[in-house]
């Protein structure tokens, strides 16, 4: 059970570095999403009052402890150690990797749980999803040489949404803030003073839209996957915009298939992976 955390944590972590796709939406695949609202929000009162009574155990059994460090370790281990592999990909093969990760999202639909079922919801869950996805396609891309901690802090609280709102990138969000290259770059030459202001924005911002995403779930369950099942849809444009690598580049449309087949298999293994 260890390993298999540690793997889903190592997928959510990739995704999170790569602009265009979210680790809400890899959890969504591999059947963890729900488990991890729980866990993030089991973080409350009564896991304080447990950690001043010395209740140690009791306190790491009620947040899913074992569960919640091991996914994060995986995460932090994809996104630091493999952060410039995804650059790589990107600048060299840009239209075969933007093709797989669109598949990936369009596959990925066909899924349980993410696969919706027709109803009222179902279209106005689309609806509210499309206007999230216009506002992020209308919303002009930041670039800034100097960015200010506070601005660092703000990024963080916002781009967390990524981590469990499914389809929303966070990578993207930083793309669009003007913050996405130097929070990598910071990733890369551990500057703490930057990072540490990054998460303390990206903590409080994680709590509380866990507790939103909780709410929504014990009383909109139906309109909220609706929600999640449009933004994957219409957030997959996002992966091809704004990317210099592709303006001089030609469709290749071998590129595309191979990108669409290795899509394939994955959401295959996904699915086969979340069963084991």
């Amino acid at each position: 059970m260890g390993l298999k955390n540690f793997l889903n944590g190592l997928f959510m972590g990739l995704a999170e570095i790569i602009p265009g796709i979210s680790g809400g939406t890899v959890a969504l695949i591999l059947g963890i999403y729900e488990r991890l609202i729980h866990a993030i929000n089991s973080f409350d009162i009564s896991f304080i009052n447990h950690l001043k009574k010395s209740e140690f155990s009791q306190a790491w059994k009620k947040v899913d402890g074992s569960f919640i460090s091991t996914l994060l370790i995986g995460m932090l281990f994809s996104i630091y150690f493999l952060s410039s592999l995804i650059l790589l990909l990107l600048e060299t093969f840009p239209i075969a990797f933007k093709s797989f990760l669109s598949f990936l999202l369009f596959f990925s639909v066909f899924l349980d749980p993410i696969r919706p079922r027709i109803s009222k919801e179902f279209f106005a869950g689309l609806f509210l999803s499309f206007l999230i996805c216009l506002m992020l396609y209308l919303f002009p891309v930041g670039s800034f040489e100097e960015v200010r901690l506070s601005y660092i802090f703000l990024s963080g609280l916002i781009a967390i949404s990524a981590l469990v709102i499914p389809g929303i990138s966070g990578s993207f969000i930083l793309l669009l803030m003007g913050t996405y290259q130097s929070i990598l770059l910071a990733v890369k030459n551990i500057d703490l003073h930057i990072l540490c202001v990054f998460l303390l924005g990206a903590i409080i911002g994680l709590f509380s839209i866990a507790k939103l995403i909780k709410m929504a779930f014990e009383q909109k369950r139906e309109l909220l996957m609706s929600i999640f099942f449009g933004l994957i849809i219409f957030c997959i444009p996002l992966i091809w915009m704004n990317d210099s690598n592709l303006t001089n580049e030609k469709l290749n449309i071998i590129h595309i298939i191979l990108g669409g087949l290795v899509a394939l298999l994955i959401v295959l293994l996904f699915n086969r992976f979340k069963q084991v």
